[in-house]
């Protein structure tokens, strides 16, 4: 007890002749080392132990309790029988003795462990009952109010560093401001080595000197209503907000991150300027206390923000994303906020399945660019952009860079399957085996349809189409030899009759003209049809153009079905006798045969009523595959008629809305 007794000596030394602001320091004075217990007991008597003040620290009071015997920390620390440095790192031996020698009740030592923070775990620490990383609470950097310390000195001039505590929420790096004085927090030392930065009475007395001018007027700093929830939050625990469920570190790393992208500024300027900071940290707060909605249409403003050809997720979110994906990827805390911007990203921009986005993978893509698209294609983009435009993918005046032209990688996933099947004109019809001209009437009265109408798309075709179309003709036709007469090429009687090939095809399709296939020639050039079906059905035709009124001006109910894409005549005539279509049942002068004939307001009254693939492709400009996918996405289900199917036809008032905005 040498060390201790020697302390008391120079206490009442200190007492007795010393001036009260002299510097605290260690001196040797030859006192006697043998004297009792019961001496030191009395000597502690006459001194005046301090109390703690609110939000102080462990080491503020620890300082304070030395000075008010007139001690140095160093010493002070060696009389209680702990060392400096295990007073740095408060160590359960060091607290007890402060507790002991300040006379603490348990209750005052929990309030300024609780504003210091105190360790749990290797780079975490409890503080104010919340868990924070390390290196928020403990900083090389100590900051604080110089107002609040040169009104504590000024209390008492004799022995200021009695009275000039370190108040606990200066510590936390996002503390920006002294409510009580309005002023910015600024940087009062800074010192790497604990033991040191922590000896305050040390630090105090090196700065004491300039703390007078601090009582002059300062520009005062309007507190934003970030400044008031944290200190509430701090102080109380209470916090009106939705942030109430979220660890306090994870929701003030997320302002701060959130108000620098908002405001476009990088790290290097806000650790310059603490008004800077301050008024980031209070940006981000307004964004997202209000709740998760304002959140998302922040984050949502954030991207919309960002366009052109570079804007990628970094570019958008700056610093957020950036921390996000490194720093804080494994913060179990911040997850919430993390999800949110994850999700977010994953709604405008392409992620293929297992890319790690922000620290997780990717379960499944959900959105393809025009850029992403023709990468996994392997095709240009212009083609691919043109295509998908065509598809009704994206507006024919979208300027987006392509990288910024999205759209929904499941919606289009069937189309973009399909793609790489499709082929040029000249493989078509070196598959079908037919001529250049007959190929094209198949196009030109929709037989063949190319899966595509955007210009300067060689491949549009596709291969099956062609073969299903052969299968069709060759199921419904019977095998002749090339020698037996009566029998013409399609095309021949497209050219003799005037008759369209598309009606030949469906005429011979439903079994109304004979079909033939030339014995030894595959493909469609080998298909012929019967040369007086052809004179017959031409005839029909120039009767129906000049014959009685009864006809004039209307169009064969199966025919009108076939132009709609309803080719089962069947379907379309239950339609009909159903009262769903209006037709008139019309005796053909000629033939005597009845027929249902529709004139033109009947035409117009089943497009009133009625959408089918074809009307929609021809009226909204949409893709098939486009179509299908906006009916099945909206559950919309095809008419039924007492249950049963009549083909893809659905009631124009029921699914037209899914159509117009597109």
């Amino acid at each position: 007890m040498e060390i201790a007794v020697c302390s008391y000596a120079r206490i009442f030394y200190a007492q007795s002749s010393a001036p009260l602001d002299c510097p605290l320091r260690r001196s040797a004075l030859p006192f006697q080392t043998n004297r009792s217990q019961n001496s030191r007991s009395n000597a502690l008597a006459f001194l005046s132990t301090p109390r703690p003040v609110p939000r102080e620290t462990f080491h503020s009071f620890v300082s304070r309790l030395a000075a008010s015997r007139r001690v140095s920390g160093y010493d002070f620390c060696l009389d209680m029988g702990v060392s400096l440095r295990r007073m740095a790192i408060m160590d359960q031996e060091a607290v007890a003795a402060v507790t002991k020698w300040g006379n603490l009740s348990p209750v005052e030592m929990e309030e300024l462990l609780s504003w210091t923070g105190v360790p749990a775990g290797e780079i975490r620490m409890r503080f104010r009952g919340e868990t924070f990383g390390s290196r928020s609470l403990r900083n090389p950097v100590m900051r604080g109010c110089r107002k609040c310390l040169a009104e504590d000195a000024q209390r008492n001039p004799g022995t200021p560093l009695k009275e000039m505590a370190i108040r606990g929420d200066w510590l936390f790096r996002d503390v920006t401001i002294c409510l009580e004085h309005r002023l910015l927090l600024t940087d009062l030392w800074t010192e790497p080595t604990p033991a040191r930065r922590f000896d305050i009475g040390e630090r105090l007395s090196e700065i004491a000197s300039g703390l007078q001018g601090d009582l002059q007027c300062h520009r005062e700093h309007e507190p934003s209503d970030y400044d008031l929830w944290l200190a509430e939050r701090l102080t109380s625990g209470t916090d009106p907000t939705w942030l109430a469920g979220h660890a306090l570190q994870a929701v003030t790393t997320t302002c701060g991150l959130l108000g620098a992208a908002m405001k476009e500024l990088q790290p290097a300027s806000l650790k310059a300027d603490p008004d800077l900071r301050a008024m980031t940290l209070a940006t981000g707060f307004s964004a997202l206390s209000p709740g998760v909605t304002a959140f998302r249409e922040t984050l949502d403003a954030l991207v919309a923000r960002a366009d052109g050809p570079l804007a990628l997720p970094q570019k958008a979110f700056g610093q957020l994303y950036a921390k996000l994906a490194r720093d804080l990827v494994d913060d179990a805390d911040i997850a919430p906020f993390r999800a949110e911007v994850r999700e977010t990203i994953l709604s405008n921009w392409p992620y293929a399945s297992g890319e790690v986005l922000l620290g997780e993978p990717v379960a499944a893509r959900r959105l393809h660019s025009v850029v992403s698209a023709a990468q996994t294609l392997g095709m240009m983009t212009p083609a691919v952009d043109a295509i998908l435009t065509a598809a009704g993918a994206f507006a024919s005046d979208d300027a987006r860079a392509p990288n910024r032209k999205i759209f929904s990688a499941n919606s289009y996933a069937e189309l973009l399957e399909e793609i790489p099947t499709w082929v040029g004109p000249g493989v078509m019809m070196a598959s079908m085996g037919i001529t250049k001209r007959a190929f094209a009437s198949l196009e030109e009265d929709g037989v063949l349809t190319p899966r595509t109408k955007a210009p300067k798309v060689i491949g549009r075709w596709r291969q099956s189409d062609g073969q299903a179309l052969l299968d069709q003709m060759r199921a419904v036709s019977h095998e002749f030899s090339v020698d037996e007469s009566g029998w013409e090429s399609i095309q021949h009687a497209k050219k003799r009759k005037g008759v369209p090939v598309g009606q030949l095809i469906s005429l011979a399709l439903s079994g109304k003209i004979a079909l033939g296939r030339v014995v030894g020639i595959d493909g469609y050039n080998g298909f012929r049809v019967c040369t007086g079906d052809i004179d017959a059905l031409a005839e029909e035709m120039a009767d129906t153009a000049t014959g009685p009124e009864g006809l004039t001006q209307t169009i064969s109910a199966a025919a009108f079905g076939r132009s709609v894409g309803l080719r089962d005549g069947g379907h379309f005539q239950r339609l009909i006798e159903a009262g769903y279509v209006l037709a008139q049942k019309v005796k053909h002068p000629k033939t005597h045969t009845l027929q249902w004939r529709m004139t033109p307001a009947d035409v117009a009254a089943f497009h009133r009523k009625f959408l089918t693939t074809s009307t929609i492709e021809a009226e909204f400009g949409l893709h098939r595959n486009r179509i299908l996918a906006l009916l099945n996405a909206a559950g919309a289900r095809p008419f039924t008629l007492d249950g049963m199917s009549i083909g893809s036809v659905w009631f124009r008032d029921e699914v037209q809305h899914h159509f117009k905005t597109r």
